[in-house]
């Protein structure tokens, strides 16, 4: 047996290899000759002599070819390939799993406290506090937090009581004593109780929302303004308003109102945040503050100060600004629930489609969206009262628009169903945050 094995566990000779290779080409040699020259001998001794070889190599037309083969890798090679899947499987298991950071501190366990204060602080940073105290998220979120993050809102936000307002061209004309109302006057809408910015939007935190990608978070747009992405770009073609450069407000800009984003871009923000645009109502009664003083009888102020206008309170074309100005000047233009720059310095997008009733009777507004407040530019003080509207197109990203948010009472946790401490925030809601 061993002289068997022997031989075929030795590496070959030179004369060895050199019979290995000759015997093959003579045999091809005198099989073509023989088509060629249409010799059946030489056709008939080539076959012969090719299953010759075959037969005593084990396969092989070229014995050498496989004799050369090292013993290790003749014998071992079928497990080559099952040994390198297996490593290439160890090694993809080993490669550590790359995941949100809201996942990556939900599984931290035993160090959830500090991790779930992190997301707290990092959420408040990005103005995104109102997700926090969603009743869903408050029932994880320790007390602590909750009331922690009630205190930022409550600098940042004032109360729109409920009760009824009126809207358009009828609170105009019932503001100069013209039309007095009634419970069935037109115009007169109810307004479930919410929060309202004290201030407009930033462009320090609409920063965050470019920065954390949200122009490609499909998920936050609507979906007729998809195709629309594309076009909103910055000077420098990056998504971002569009009087960014590279991705980044104008240096020294960072409280100054958000300008140059369509309708669309405020929604998005809004759904970021957790928030949304106010109702044309909504704005309306933040700034005019009705008083009603018996049932369906409403009195309400022309402007957030009173019914006269003052030049001083207020950044229109009369005060002689050229671009809007920080969104905490005009200090004296708060309406009484502390809303500031409702009127002046830019107008601000709502919610609410602007209605248009034609002659016959019938209303359209082409779309458009209804804005409020007036803007630096507005030369016509009657076009910046809390009762004005205009409409414009979803689409527009003029110099002059800015928003501020809203929230609804319903939407906010109460800090007293909160536990007293931290609980693990489940996988499915911190990826939601």
């Amino acid at each position: 047996m061993q002289a068997t094995l022997r031989p075929t566990t030795l590496p070959p000779s030179d004369w060895q290899r050199l019979v290995s290779l000759v015997l093959p080409v003579v045999a091809v040699g005198a099989l073509v000759l023989g088509i060629v020259w249409r010799n059946p001998g030489l056709i008939g001794g080539g076959v012969v002599a090719l299953f010759a070889i075959w037969n005593a190599s084990g396969g092989a037309l070229f014995p050498f070819l496989h004799r050369w083969m090292p013993l290790t890798n003749r014998h071992v090679g079928r497990q080559v390939r099952p040994q390198t899947v297996r490593r290439e499987k160890d090694d993809v298991e080993a490669q550590p799993t790359i995941e949100s950071p809201a996942k990556h501190l939900a599984k931290r366990g035993p160090t959830n406290e500090t991790s779930t204060a992190e997301l707290v602080q990092s959420m408040i940073a990005q103005g995104r506090f109102a997700l926090l105290l969603r009743p869903e998220t408050g029932a994880e979120l320790p007390r602590s937090d909750i009331e922690n993050v009630l205190a930022v809102m409550d600098e940042m936000v004032s109360v729109v009581p409920e009760g009824r307002v009126l809207v358009g061209e009828y609170a105009d004309r019932a503001t100069w004593g013209a039309t007095p109302t009634s419970p069935d006057s037109p115009g007169l809408e109810w307004v479930d109780g919410c929060y309202l910015d004290r201030f407009a939007v930033t462009n320090a935190q609409f920063q965050h929302f470019v920065d954390a990608g949200a122009y490609e978070e499909f998920p936050l747009w609507p979906d007729e303004a998809l195709p629309a992405l594309f076009e909103f770009v910055d000077r420098t073609w990056v998504p971002g308003p569009s009087l960014w450069r590279d991705g980044r407000y104008p240096e020294g800009e960072g409280n100054y109102p958000v300008v140059g984003i369509s309708w669309y871009e405020a929604f998005a923000y809004a759904r970021w945040v957790g928030r949304r645009l106010p109702t044309d109502a909504e704005w309306t009664k933040a700034g005019a503050w009705p008083v009603e003083t018996s049932p369906g009888r409403v009195t309400q102020r022309r402007y957030p100060w009173g019914d006269n206008f003052e030049a001083r309170r207020a950044s229109l074309w009369s005060a002689g600004q050229s671009a809007p100005q920080p969104v905490d000047a005009y200090p004296d233009g708060a309406s009484l629930g502390g809303v500031c720059q409702l009127i002046g310095n830019v107008w601000e997008w709502t919610d609410s489609f602007f209605d248009v009733p034609s002659r016959e009777g019938e209303v359209s507004g082409h779309g458009l969206k209804v804005i409020h407040g007036g803007a630096y530019n507005t030369y016509f003080e009657n076009q910046a009262t809390c009762h004005f509207r205009s409409g414009e197109r979803p689409l527009s990203r003029r110099a002059n628009i800015g928003f501020r948010l809203a929230l609804s009472f319903d939407v906010v946790a109460d800090p007293e169903e909160a536990p007293e401490e931290a609980t693990p925030l489940t996988e499915e809601l911190a990826s939601t945050l």
